[in-house]
């Protein structure tokens, strides 16, 4: 008897081992107008409709469809899980997702490829 797909989903997550979804050719399939309609319900200002959110979830979609390779498994299996966490899910938050953690890792990596320096001993102060 196999377990059930949630006992696996959760061993997933807590082994940080990368989920089918994020090992996957393509962004995952997310249905964002549960979140453009709550968005839409909740603008404070004019113009951010249901339209213009589903216009910038397709946007963020494309996008992640054009670079999804360039991505790691890793951060592809935490910000799915992230995404899918908590609300309705949102290409804009899995896009932001997956750039911030590139990014921050290119911040760790330029970090320890710079020498360590001290900083400038300010001049002593002179008796008179």
């Amino acid at each position: 008897m196999s377990p059930p797909a949630s006992k696996i989903a959760i061993a997933v997550l807590l082994l940080g081992l990368p989920a089918p979804a994020a090992i996957a050719d393509s962004a995952p399939k997310l249905d964002v107008t549960t979140s453009c309609n709550a968005a839409a319900r909740g603008a404070i200002s004019a113009g951010r409709d249901r339209e213009s959110c589903l216009a910038d979830e397709h946007a963020a979609e494309d996008i992640l469809n054009q670079n999804w390779s360039k991505y790691s498994a890793a951060d592809k299996s935490q910000c799915i899980g992230n995404v899918k966490t908590g609300g309705p899910p949102s290409y804009v938050e899995l896009l932001s997702c997956l750039e911030v953690m590139r990014d921050a890792k290119k911040v760790r990596e330029a970090d320890q490829l710079a020498p360590l320096q001290m900083p400038a001993a300010s001049p002593a102060r002179r008796r008179r």
